[in-house]
């Protein structure tokens, strides 16, 4: 799905200016001998602090202060489909979230339908909700229902998507009463597109540590969401500075045909590519859900599968010798965000910039233990906590 250029924030344009230096330093003739698990390879000191920043997370803090919890508020929070392993994430840590603000909570399962989603929605005004959280639906696709909440004067917030004045949509009215404030930016796609250049250096840096010459990458996408589309955009722009040598092999799938006939894609795409080096996707959900099967009847465990978004089957993919490394997008820590959010549209407070960022995690970095989560380098549940109990200054 093809995307207007956009405005960059200072955020972003300063971590582009930074990741551009890198690229410089990368070009130098000073490089690190490592031993990789197909091989040894150098890497270049500026690539090595992709991959050692990486694990330790690009991650900016929490807001420490703000409005105590506005207890007994009644919140609608749409679910992007309950059976992806992301959306049931977000919704059951909004719900523990809601719990600790003193908040009811309605959980509406849309199974991914914007039909559902707008419905739902109407549901939620018809039953007086004082507000709504939607996820991973841009403006458009429940635009009859944003502008029914508008009128009823129902906040909705909005998380993982994009509001109607989105350049992507032609411009026009924002109809979202807020949208998160992701390390600076109200503009998800922003985030998307600087997760997806690191992800295309940490992939490179990963393909160099390991000696892989000439590699092939296949890189296993669907672009249904802009947000989505502006991450592989980014990608694909970091890989032809990062990895020159790369060829890419787009493996294009919907989502609306995930489990079948995507995974039958993938693994069409796995056949007809026995030279790929390294499998390039987004979402932990759809790669335990249909490709590692396709992964494991390959034989191929020697390939770069990376990097997802840090959910507990990514961790146990690694665990299987399917994945090589998960980047997290810290759904948890995202959601708790967004509730401070609309906690603060009842408060009639101003929004801060939340904070948030990616963790990267392989066997030897950052795995936690079996059932258990990634962790973000903050507390934020301590720290939202004091904030919302009035103890924090």
């Amino acid at each position: 799905m093809p995307t207007k250029a956009r405005r960059l924030p200072s955020w972003l344009a300063g971590t582009l200016v930074l990741l551009g230096a890198v690229l410089l330093a990368a070009c130098s003739t000073t490089t690190t001998t490592t031993s990789g698990a197909s091989g040894t390879g150098t890497v270049t000191p500026q690539q090595q602090k992709v991959l050692d920043d990486g694990f330790a997370g690009v991650f900016q803090q929490p807001p420490t202060s703000g409005p105590a919890a506005v207890r007994g508020k009644t919140v609608w929070f749409i679910s992007c489909g309950e059976n992806f392993e992301a959306c049931h994430t977000m919704s059951a840590s909004f719900t523990e979230a809601a719990q600790k603000l003193g908040w009811n909570v309605q959980v509406v399962d849309t199974k991914y339908s914007a039909a559902s989603a707008n419905t739902a929605i109407g549901q939620a005004i018809a039953a007086r909700a004082d507000g709504i959280v939607t996820a991973a639906f841009d403006c458009p696709q429940i635009k009859s229902g944003l502008m029914a909440a508008k009128a009823a004067n129902v906040p909705v917030v909005n998380y993982a998507a994009l509001d109607c004045d989105d350049p992507s949509f032609g411009g026009g009215e924002k109809l979202f009463a807020a949208t998160l404030n992701t390390m600076g930016s109200t503009n998800t796609g922003d985030y998307y597109a600087a997760r997806g250049k690191y992800n295309a250096d940490f992939l490179a840096a990963t393909l160099a540590q390991r000696g892989v010459e000439n590699p092939k990458v296949l890189v296993v996408k669907n672009v249904d969401q802009v947000i989505h589309a502006t991450g592989w955009e980014a990608f694909a722009t970091e890989m032809a500075v990062a990895c020159p040598k790369c060829q890419l092999v787009d493996v294009v799938w919907n989502i609306t045909g995930f489990p079948n006939p995507a995974g039958q894609i993938f693994k069409t795409a796995l056949t007809a590519n026995p030279d790929a080096a390294a499998v390039a996707y987004d979402s932990d959900s759809f790669m335990s859900g249909a490709f590692a099967s396709a992964v494991r009847q390959s034989g191929r465990t020697d390939m770069v599968v990376c990097c997802g978004d840090g959910q507990l089957s990514g961790s146990q993919l690694i665990r299987d010798g399917v994945v090589t490394a998960t980047s997290l997008i810290p759904y948890e820590y995202d959601v708790w965000a967004t509730a401070d959010t609309l906690n603060r549209i009842f408060a009639g407070a101003d929004q801060p910039n939340q904070g948030g960022g990616f963790v990267y995690v392989d066997k030897e970095h950052g795995l936690p233990a079996e059932g258990q989560p990634i962790t973000t380098p903050v507390d934020f549940k301590r720290l939202r906590e004091q904030v919302w109990t009035g103890g924090a200054s």
